[in-house]
This record gives structure tokens, sequence and C-alpha cells, in this order.
């Protein structure tokens, strides 16, 4: 007899059905459109090497030589020497106190994320996420069944926390504090006076830190200041980075944590140390381009920010040319958090102006509710890797949908105004 597959003792664990990650989720509905011979423009998820972005050859090479020297064996747990004295050292330059002993490295910064929620979280604890802010993080403690705490982001301030109201949410059963800097999904760069602030409340209440830097590099002007240095000798920070969006390479899979006072925490590094050995090791071949990637310097950056620089202005330039759309302008990164006024829209919420646009112009953003904004207030957010021809289309494109949606109130605005095509 065939049993149903949604029979009792079939059933998914409980603590994934509120595991969710809503950059991927909603490219669901572009796989059925595209299954259905219509392609999509996908600005969704932030891989630079769809749009054209390389990595430095020297990281290729670094990681051929691996290949063909036969470096095919299992690395070490917490990742090869070599690897983890450059992050040291690399760290050390930042004014990040930590050691080679105190870094694992991980299949990308998600890994990292998976191993502390795994070894620091028990059911009933409180994380205190950035609204917006990445969904992994909320999915990660919804499957640990803890309980994700935001704390918000001002877009009337530059997107930017209040330290106060970090400081009101902290509860006795708060484990974990989240700082993403430059923050996804608004590109905001954190001030160093800011980042103090945050690390003395965290401080005051014995709090883990987790800082996660994986945008740290694509920075259009200012300075990047890690949290961790802040640290001083009595916070614990664990730092995340990657090489995925930094050196264009995502499908490596290669990033890390960096531990800073790990003395105040043995029996968590101790838990991390038992999960890195049970998952046995990140990707070997990789790992001997991070020793190359932390020791080259950033002049391979230079025509990657240039080029970023121009799609970023072609942006905040055109959506803002829209009725009823604004932005502000991104610090770093390459997506921007952008708002449609539902007031003037027949949409209920974010997710459906995300939806319809999809089916009507074949353009998928991501709805800001999938970042922690609320439905009603109309956020989204927009990678604009592609290159400024295909932006300077999707806006027209995004400024004819609204302008159809908008023919039944009588309210018609010129189209946005187009700059220069490089």
């Amino acid at each position: 007899m065939r049993v149903p597959l949604n029979a009792p003792g079939y059933d998914a664990a409980r603590r994934v059905r509120n595991y969710n990650y809503a950059i991927l989720n909603i490219g669901a509905l572009a796989g059925e459109c595209e299954a259905a011979g219509v392609p999509v423009t996908r600005l969704n998820i932030g891989d630079p090497t769809l749009y054209g972005f390389e990595p430095p050859p020297r990281l290729t090479d670094a990681c051929i030589a691996a290949l063909r020297e036969g470096r095919h064996s299992y690395a070490p747990p917490c990742g090869i020497a070599a690897a983890r004295e450059a992050i040291a050292a690399d760290a050390a330059q930042r004014r990040i106190e930590t050691s080679p002993e105190q870094i694992i490295v991980t299949a990308g910064a998600t890994e990292a994320a998976d191993l502390l929620f795994t070894a620091l979280l028990n059911p009933g604890d409180e994380v205190l996420c950035p609204s917006p802010g990445y969904p992994l993080y909320t999915a990660l403690a919804a499957r640990q069944e803890a309980t994700s705490v935001p704390y918000h982001l001002d877009p009337r301030n530059s997107w930017l926390p209040d330290p106060q109201e970090i400081g009101r949410l902290i509860t006795s059963r708060t484990k974990l504090l989240i700082v993403i800097n430059p923050n996804n999904p608004t590109g905001t760069l954190y001030p160093a006076g800011l980042l103090s602030r945050i690390a003395d409340i965290a401080r005051k209440h014995r709090i883990v830190c987790l800082a996660d830097e994986v945008y740290r590099k694509l920075i259009y002007s200012g300075s990047h200041h890690p949290f961790a240095s802040f640290a001083g000798n009595d916070l614990p920070v664990f730092t995340f980075e990657s090489l995925s969006k930094n050196f264009m390479v995502p499908g490596w899979r290669t990033g890390w944590m960096t531990i800073s006072n790990s003395r105040l925490l043995p029996d968590l590094q101790g838990a991390l140390q038992k999960l890195a050995d049970a998952r046995v090791c990140a990707p070997a071949a990789p790992q001997y381009a991070i020793q190359e990637a932390l020791s080259m310097g950033n002049d391979y950056l230079l025509p990657v920010m240039e080029r970023l620089r121009r799609q970023r202005d072609l942006s905040v330039s055109m959506l803002n040319g829209i009725e009823g759309l604004s932005c502000s302008t991104p610090e770093g990164a390459f997506h921007v958090m952008a708002k449609v006024d539902l007031s003037l829209y027949p949409f209920a919420s974010d997710e459906e102006f995300i939806v319809e646009l999809l089916r009507k112009k074949q353009i998928l953003f991501v709805h800001g509710s999938g970042f922690g904004t609320q439905p009603g207030d109309g956020y989204f957010r927009i990678v604009y890797l592609p290159d400024t021809v295909t932006l300077e289309r999707v806006y027209h494109d995004l400024y004819d949908f609204l302008h159809h949606c908008r023919q039944h109130s009588g309210a018609i605005r010129q189209q946005p105004k187009t700059t220069t095509r490089s």
C-alpha cells in the first residue's frame, strides 16, 4: 500500500516552519516565469559574477595552483594554517584583537552564522537583529527556537539605529546582538561613534556580539570601522567576513569567523570546535587563495567601485524621479532600499507590489518585509549590479508599470530623466 507523503510520521521538523529566507524564496516565482519561457531580470540576489564582475586573477591562480599541486584532501576543521594566519594578521592591522587559534574558516559567512547560532542559542533566547536586516539571521534564530527582537534602523536618519532603543530592548533572555556594517539591505555605513556606543551597551549587559562585515571593502567614501576594534578586552565579538562579495567569488563558499576575547567564553568556543569538527571542513582549494586575497591591497577594487558608483548614482537618480518612489544613497555594498508610496497605488503590501511587477514586467526585486520592515510601509530592495543600460531599461519599465497603475486615479507624471549612459 502506498503511504501518502503527508501521512503522520513524514512531517518536517517544527523548527523549520518559520525558517524563511525572502531573497531566494521570492525567486521561486521568477523560476515559474522562466519555466514558461519568459526571461526575468533578477535584481534580488547579490551575485556579482552574473553581471560581468570577475575576481582578481591572482586569486583564481592561487586556487588553480592548489588543485594542480594536489590539494584535494580534507582541510583542518578550522582551516589551513596559512589562511588563519593571514586572517589574523589582516585583523591586527585593523585593530581587531584575535589570533589564528580564534579563527574558523567556513563555507561562506552563512556557515559561520549557522555554527554560531547552533552553538550559542537555546529555545527562548533572544537575538537583537537590525530591522531592516539580512533575513538569514532571523531564519537561523527561528530554527533554534529563539526569538528575534528587531531594533529599528531609521530611514529619516540615514538608516542608522538608535543605541538607546537597543538598550531598552535588552532583557535577561538577550543572548546575541547583531550589527551589519555596511548594512544589508540599506547600504548604510556606521560611524565610529555609533559603533562605540553600541559596544558599550553590549559590554554593560554582557551580551555576545556578531559583526557582519562581508561588504567591508565595498565602500564608496569614508572609512569602515570594524566593530571588534571597539571590543577592548572585555566584549566577545564574532566578526564574519568572506571572499564572496569583496573579491567577487560567491560560488567559492569561503568565509570565516574571527573571535575577539574568546577567553571570556571558553565553553562556547569549545562548542564551535565540536561543530566544526563534525562538519569536517570548509572547501579546501579556495582556502589557499585567502592569503593572496588579504595581501594584495585594494587597487583591484578601483574599477569595481567606479562601475558600482555609476550604477548606484543612476539608480538613486532614476528611482527618485518616479512619482511615489524614494530612496536614500547607499554608502556601501551594491543594493538600495527604496520605498513605494502604497497610498498612491493599488497594492495592499510591499510583497503584492513586487509580485505584480514580476508578473507584468518580469523584473524581480525583494519586498522590504522580507528584511523586517512592515508590509504596509512599501519598502523594497534592488540589487544594482547590472550595467547602466540594463538598469535604465529596468527603471523605465518600472515607471511604465507604475504609470499604468495610476492611470485609474488620473495622476500622471513625466518620465524620469535618463542620465548619460556609460
